[in-house]
């Protein structure tokens, strides 16, 4: 697409109002007319019905009708260079936020870029349209960037004095006790909504409306009885015992107390968190839950983050199981605003629930009930904010913690380790010998780790295992080990052997390689992580495997793709392999819940190269990365008296 005045023609190619139009027509619209589209399209000119045809082109300028607002402040976007600060798809979201009332709304007031753009940006901009230096709009604006830029790192609640101070840096105004412009700031973003105080602290708006809504629903459904009698009736107590038993049964190994009290929890509450480690058998007290839930007339929808964890969460409950943006997207075209009452939500991998996630969930919640799975010693979610782990740690949340590994050490291998690291306590690690069950250690320098990897590779082929089964999970990015030089290497190394046709966009992939969708797209249902292959491109259009679904894929997606030979641990979260190789180098990325999530991703074998130091370095120190600063835990203890938040400490948990 042409890199100057093509934000319109991107917008056309992506939107389903355009139907027929995409990035080869959208490209021949954009190098006619280039600066002139919008003015094309808006008076009908008979250069685009040459190009589109008569019927596609009539079709077009009606919906051009329809998008004119939106179009209207890309075009302004554009011509004001907003587009080539922030890229075209930023600035297509831009549109969409504003729409129609956009154009007018950015001149009187362009701090509203902020949450957007970056400060130095918003501020060229705002000078070039006369907003003088002591603007009131300037001051409130200056406190919006400090907590968008909190939120930038995933917390969702700030200190008023590091506020304070990251205010009057932008505002270059020195910091005094008393009746600075930084004071006078934070006040006036208070009262304009641009900003909401918390205790000792402010959060953004946004992020403040969904933690009193995840508060306060939560708080309501502690209030609420599970069940109502015309729909769902109460079970007996004592039948509820008596189907554990006979569920108990059919088990290999006989269920733990906790099990049962797990099982006997989500029946007899309406939001409840199973907290259980690798190997303590929480999916044994999943499918307990579904089977007895099914007994008593509830319905299930089982979700997960991911594709493949939904697909792992269906096999392991033997049901039907989806992704969370299908099952909102179901929501979304259902007539019902909200669940009926006796519907069981379960949410499996849930220490992957970012806040705007959970806050979707609940906002159709209604009388259903909500129950959370998920390992609370894995890494926080990529996204901001901090759900499952709080909800951990609170008191009155009925929850359950799987703490005791049930599976037997000689099995793989993997919980005893997994258990370990969870614990702060390096694991000895025997001599990798081949492709065999366990966890094994290769130490090597990180200039030598793709050879490494290469010879495994060989081994796995000299014993038939599927490559497919196996996947390289790095800490990562940078670096002769680091995730793009992997991907690199072995890319070329495809390429060479097979000469697979190029994705449309894109130098770096090419058919037969692993990808990695990297961005939510709910009318789709991709969501950042999901995984697939390339199988064909074929006339520009790629087709893929995604999450085990098919999609056509084209120059439009070019930039929501990476190659996944190799994938962050974070990307990894939330999906299993029978094999995973992860590289191990001194980094100050690497801690213990990295270590731990890469570890607990496999199901058969573990093999961890490099630094044996950097590797017991990791798991002695204590992680940091779930310290994130939210007000979650500060408003369900101001609000409703619980008790507060603390670090988490896995084994010091009880149910």
């Amino acid at each position: 697409m042409p890199k100057p005045f093509g934000a319109l023609a991107n917008y056309i190619a992506a939107d389903s109002e355009f139907r027929g139009i995409g990035p080869a027509l959208a490209a021949r619209l954009a190098n006619r007319f280039g600066r002139y589209l919008r003015d094309a399209l808006a008076g009908r000119d008979p250069g685009v019905i040459e190009i589109l045809g008569h019927d596609l082109a009539e079709t077009t300028f009606a919906a051009f009708d329809v998008k004119a607002q939106e179009a209207d402040l890309l075009d302004w976007l554009e011509r004001n260079g907003v587009v080539e600060a922030v890229g075209v798809q930023t600035a297509i979201r831009v549109a969409r936020c504003w729409g129609g009332e956009g154009v007018e709304a950015l001149r009187e007031n362009p701090y509203l870029l902020t949450a957007f753009l970056p400060w130095r940006r918003v501020e060229q901009i705002a000078t070039a349209l006369g907003i003088a230096p002591d603007d009131p709009r300037r001051a409130v604006a200056a406190v919006e960037a400090v907590l968008y830029a909190a939120l930038d790192r995933n917390d969702t609640f700030a200190a008023e004095r590091d506020v304070e101070a990251g205010v009057a840096k932008l505002l270059n105004s020195a910091a005094t006790p008393a009746g600075h412009p930084a004071l006078s700031a934070i006040d006036a973003a208070v009262e304009s909504g641009g900003a909401c105080r918390l205790g000792d602290g402010l959060q953004p708006f946004g992020a403040a409306v969904m933690e009193e809504f995840i508060a306060r629903t939560i708080t309501d459904c502690l209030r609420s009885e599970p069940y109502h009698d015309l729909v769902v009736p109460k079970p007996d107590p004592k039948l509820v015992e008596a189907r554990i038993e006979v569920f108990d049964a059919g088990q290999l190994h006989p269920l733990t107390e906790r099990q049962k009290t797990a099982i006997q929890t989500a029946l007899s509450q309406r939001v409840m968190v199973l907290a259980g480690y690798a190997g303590s058998g929480k999916t044994t007290s999943l499918r307990g839950i579904c089977d007895l839930a099914e007994s008593f007339g509830r319905s299930l929808h089982l979700m997960a983050l991911s594709g493949r964890a939904a697909q792992r969460m269906a096999v392991a409950t033997s049901r039907p199981a989806r992704t969370i943006a299908g099952f909102l997207q179901s929501m979304a075209r259902s007539d019902a605003e909200t669940l009926p009452p006796g519907a069981m939500v379960i949410v499996d991998e849930a220490s992957m629930l970012d806040l705007p996630t959970l806050w979707r969930i609940l906002k159709v919640l209604g009388d259903a009930n909500l129950m959370l799975v998920g390992d609370p010693a894995q890494l926080p979610p990529i996204g901001f904010g901090l759900t499952f782990h709080v909800l951990c740690q609170t008191e009155r949340i009925p929850h359950v913690v799987l703490d005791r590994v049930l599976r037997q050490p000689d099995a793989s291998g993997i919980p005893s380790v997994a258990e370990a690291v969870r614990l702060g306590k390096p694991p000895a690690l025997a001599t990798y010998e081949g492709i065999r069950p366990g966890v094994s250690f290769i130490p090597t320098a990180p200039e030598d780790a793709i050879g490494v990897i290469s010879g495994i590779g060989r081994d796995m082929r000299s014993s038939s295992a599927d490559p497919g089964d196996t996947q390289i999970i790095a800490p990562v990015k940078a670096g002769p080990a680091g995730i793009d030089a992997i991907n690199s290497h072995f890319h070329a190394l495809r390429r060479q052997a097979t000469d697979g046709t190029l994705f449309p966009g894109r130098s770096d992939i090419a058919e037969g390689d692993p990808i990695i969708w990297t961005r939510n797209d709910w009318d789709r249902e991709l969501m950042n992580g999901s995984m697939g292959r390339v199988q064909s491109v074929i006339d520009g259009i790629a087709h893929v495997t995604i999450d085990g679904k098919p999609f056509e894929l084209d120059a439009a997606d070019a930039d929501n793709l990476d190659l996944a030979y190799a994938i962050s641990v974070h990307k990894a979260q939330g999906s299993q392999w029978r094999r995973v190789i992860i590289p191990v180098f001194p980094s100050r990325l690497l801690d213990r819940t990295l270590i731990y999530t890469a570890i607990t991703r496999a199901t058969e074998q573990v093999i961890i190269l490099g630094d044996r130091r950097a590797l017991a370095a990791a798991i002695e120190n204590t992680p940091a990365s779930t310290a994130r600063s939210v007000g979650l835990d500060k408003r369900l203890r101001q609000a409703y008296g619980f008790s507060s938040y603390t670090d988490y400490v896995p084994e010091a948990m009880e149910v």
